[in-house]
């Protein structure tokens, strides 16, 4: 994990960043402290403006103070995608087919539902050896714990195990806090019909949905019922698979585009096809424009993905993930330093070349700027026609020593204009 550890370090911009590693441990957050400089894993201690804090999920309250934090989850949800600057996820089918993590063996047993008392599911997990248990009520919980038996009391802080038990009913991202225990070659029983699924494991992970966690109930004493094993296999990765890549205007799926994007007149403009080629337009990407159900007949990145690749499950999956590149890269373009790419654009360039004309090239992550700058008598002639808003300016120079500045402060002008622009969340 230390290699994966430094890949996401170097792709870290700093600020607020959420890292997905499914089935992480300790080690894994002492790895980024070695890699990251000014870090430290957060220990409830006061917030100091120059560090980056490194914690887990759920993120404490004084984190939410500090200017740079990484928050390490085994998944992501919808909350944290609208707080976090940066969100990157390491899917475990991924990171399974990497070696990071292991196969794991997968049995579901049919039992007495969770709000009843089952003396043969108590026996059945007592049979087994050195088991991490999510009892299904309270009352056998307190059988089993007085057996010495290693009971989940917070799903929300689980370690890694050999054997683990689901025995009640979870939401989706429960499910995979507990199925994050087994993930380096382990067992996961689950008996409570919670079912293994890579295409909900996938959206889960990626942060199509939030966390909802109920407590247990108290149990009731009603007729047993034999534990009966219904399914059992190995969970290994799916034989498809399809990488995402956001890079030059285009976001492709396995070398083929599904859209086309560029940032013009302060907006993300995406080109994709719905049975016609479309232009989505927005100022800040939402999960609606990426994935709004096929049934609104809505014109979004899911619709151009499913013509395309004729795979409903697949392209939910990919357009999620694209909506999260999209976020990432949104900001990036807001974060940037225009000054800095004024001046290494400028750099080289004199005013001899300016009184003859020079073609500049702007580049603000992956947008390019044709620029023409000439300048004729007292003025600057500044042009852009791949500008959306801005197209030309004359700009009046008084005294030579003013040129490089005026020229600076338009150019900034014109990217200020036409990129998108954040506010600082502190």
């Amino acid at each position: 994990m230390k290699k994966l550890a430094r890949e996401l370090s170097s792709i870290y911009k700093g600020r607020k960043a959420l890292f997905v590693v499914p089935g992480y441990d300790r080690s894994f957050l002492e790895y980024l402290t070695e890699e990251i400089d000014s870090s430290e894993i957060f220990t409830n201690q006061s917030i100091v403006e120059n560090k980056v804090y490194i914690s887990t999920y759920p993120p404490k309250s004084p984190l939410l103070k500090a200017r740079n934090v990484i928050i390490v989850s085994n998944f992501n949800t919808r909350s944290l995608t609208r707080v976090m600057d940066q969100v990157i996820v390491k899917k475990s089918e991924d990171l399974m087919r990497e070696a990071y993590l292991r196969p794991f063996r997968y049995r579901r047993f049919l039992s007495l539902p969770d709000h009843k008392v089952s003396q043969l599911r108590i026996d059945f997990i007592l049979s087994l050896r050195d088991p991490s248990v999510l009892p299904a009520n309270v009352r056998e919980m307190e059988i089993l714990s007085s057996k010495g038996v290693k009971i989940i009391q917070n799903v929300e802080e689980v370690h890694a195990s050999r054997v683990t038990v689901i025995c009640r009913k979870l939401n989706q991202l429960p499910y995979l806090q507990l199925r994050s225990t087994v993930l380096h070659g382990g067992e996961l029983i689950d008996m409570a019909n919670n079912l293994e699924n890579w295409h909900v494991v996938t959206l889960g992970e990626l942060g199509y949905f939030n966390f909802n966690h109920s407590k247990p109930l108290e149990g009731i004493v009603a007729e047993d019922r034999p534990v009966v094993l219904i399914e059992e296999r190995t969970v290994e990765p799916r034989s498809s698979k399809f990488k995402v890549e956001m890079e030059r205007g285009r976001i492709k799926v396995n070398g083929s585009t599904i859209a086309e994007y560029k940032v013009r007149g302060q907006r993300m403009h995406m080109r994709v096809d719905c049975g016609r080629n479309e232009e989505i337009s927005f100022e800040y990407p939402s999960l609606q424009t990426f994935l709004s159900p096929m049934t609104t007949g809505r014109c979004t990145l899911l619709f151009s993905c499913v013509k395309r690749l004729k795979n409903l499950e697949a392209c939910k999956e990919i357009s999620l993930e694209a909506y999260l590149m999209t976020k990432n890269y949104v900001v990036s373009v807001g974060r940037t330093n225009f000054e800095a790419v004024i001046l290494s654009s400028l750099n080289g360039v004199t005013m001899r070349d300016l009184n003859v004309g020079r073609n500049l090239r702007l580049k603000v992550m992956d947008e390019i700027l044709d620029v023409y700058i000439k300048l004729e008598e007292n003025y600057f002639i500044i042009k852009c026609k791949s500008c959306e808003k801005f197209k030309e300016t004359r700009v009046r120079v008084r005294r030579v020593e003013d040129n490089y500045n005026k020229l600076i402060n338009t150019l900034k002008d014109m990217l200020l204009k036409e990129m998108i622009t954040l506010k600082d969340k502190g």
